[in-house]
């Protein structure tokens, strides 16, 4: 439950709506008749209106760094036990509990799944 709540604040719901206008548009390209093309264009609406909605906010001062608050304590605990413990030698860190090191997992690989699809949709819809 939780890797689901982080994965949706991470970015999956822009993923998720980005996986849906595809479908929408693939639905477009195969309508045959001028009602499933027009139920296919209002799809394609709701679903550009959802992802504009999704990069809007992050454009906002709050928004825009509510990811990388939420990720702040795992980046400086990766960085603490490679630079201080590994590379420098001068100390040993506790590991994470097993709770904490999959919700490290899911934000690592949340954001690097989903970052290069959100430059995507963002460069499309400028």
């Amino acid at each position: 439950m939780i890797a689901r709540i982080i994965g949706w604040i991470t970015g999956g719901a822009l993923e998720r709506i980005g996986g849906q206008l595809k479908d929408a548009y693939l639905a477009k390209k195969q309508a045959q008749t001028d009602e499933q093309r027009l139920e296919a264009d209002l799809r394609i609406r709701q679903f550009e209106a959802q992802r504009d909605i999704i990069l809007a906010e992050q454009q906002s001062g709050i928004t825009r760094w509510i990811r990388p608050a939420i990720a702040f304590p795992f980046v400086a605990y990766l960085w603490k036990v490679v630079l201080w413990d590994k590379v420098l030698a001068l100390g040993t860190t506790d590991p994470l509990s097993a709770e904490l090191g999959e919700i490290m997992m899911v934000m690592i690989g949340a954001y690097f799944l989903t970052r290069p699809f959100e430059k995507l949709v963002r460069s499309r819809s400028r």
